[in-house]
């Protein structure tokens, strides 16, 4: 075999890799050959992250790709090194080393890598992002979008960077703490931008809104904490209650429902708490039914409360 014929063939091989590696895509070649290209992916709770380096060249993500994989996954992606231009319907932008980008898998899209290029990707499940992230804002409508570098962007980036590098060293309970602390922080990422317009015209609403959070953070732990005794606390009607959690994408119940659920998974991992029984860390939280907890603490969670303090326990003997 020639040397051309036996250097197109790595061509071709490599091409197919990357057409296949975290999506389907199509690969279309810019000026030289792609030579360089590696893909880890890396585990993180409910979440993928995938480290990817690779040479100029364009990506393609089309509706047939989007057929053959049936991946609607959101993804966050962020460079190290490189310039990428982004293309998604009628939205583009350019994405440098510590700006973060949002887009769905289940929508084409084009990234033109303009030169070598090292990319992270953080794969979230559709159905997570839509009630962990997208139900948080204003609106609660998505469109792809670019967070420049800088404040809580720079930090996102600089945690999808450390997690590059240690994630696959991580036990199973921390990959489910740093999945919830990036879902948490890529939330307050979009809802700051998009939410700035929004509190300039509602600053009295908003200082009301983060007094009443006060409130429920201070209460949470009452199992007989209400909307009603919420509402009488802060002198307002229900009606209005109701309305600013909707703003907010939320609705009250649901906003105490997930206090309790993180607060009792803090106490489960806590070594200080294995004397006390999952029953009665509980109802310190504010639940007043085992069952009911425990079903809602695996929906949340996708772990028993059970199986999370065994996980926990048998980690913490490890040397």
């Amino acid at each position: 075999m020639q040397a051309d014929d036996q250097t197109d063939e790595l061509d071709t091989d490599l091409m197919d890799t990357v057409a296949t590696a975290h999506v389907a895509v199509d690969v279309e070649e810019r000026g030289e050959h792609l030579r360089q290209f590696s893909c880890r992916e890396l585990p993180l709770g409910k979440l993928e992250l995938f480290d990817i380096t690779i040479d100029p060249v364009a990506i393609h993500r089309s509706i047939e790709n989007i057929y053959r994989d049936d991946n609607d996954d959101f993804l966050l992606s962020t460079q190290v090194e490189g310039t990428v231009i982004v293309k998604v319907a009628d939205t583009e932008f350019i994405q440098r080393p510590g700006d973060l980008a949002i887009m769905s898998a289940g929508e084409p899209y084009s990234i033109i890598h303009t030169q070598r290029s090292h990319r992270l990707i953080l794969h979230i499940p559709k159905t997570l992002f839509l009630e962990r992230i997208l139900s948080h804002q204003v609106g609660r409508t998505f469109k792809p979008q670019l967070v420049a570098a800088g404040g809580l962007a720079s930090i996102v980036h600089e945690m999808l960077k450390a997690l590059g590098f240690e994630a696959d060293k991580l036990q199973v309970t921390e990959q489910y703490t740093l999945a919830e602390c990036l879902l948490e922080l890529t939330s307050t990422v979009l809802r700051s931008g998009a939410n700035q317009e929004y509190e300039q015209e509602h600053v009295k609403q908003s200082a009301l809104f983060r007094r009443i959070l006060e409130f429920i953070e201070a209460n949470y732990t009452d199992c007989e904490l209400t909307p009603q005794k919420i509402a009488n606390a802060n002198c307002i009607s229900m009606r209005y209650l109701h309305s600013l959690f909707h703003h907010a994408g939320m609705t009250v119940s649901k906003w105490m429902w997930e206090r309790r659920l993180k607060a009792t998974r803090e106490d489960l991992l806590d070594p200080g708490m294995h004397n006390k029984r999952i029953s009665e860390i509980a109802f310190q939280r504010g639940f007043n039914d085992t069952a009911h907890f425990s079903r809602a603490f695996k929906k949340r969670f996708d772990i028993s409360p059970s199986q999370l303090r065994q996980l926990a326990q048998k980690q913490q003997q490890q040397p």
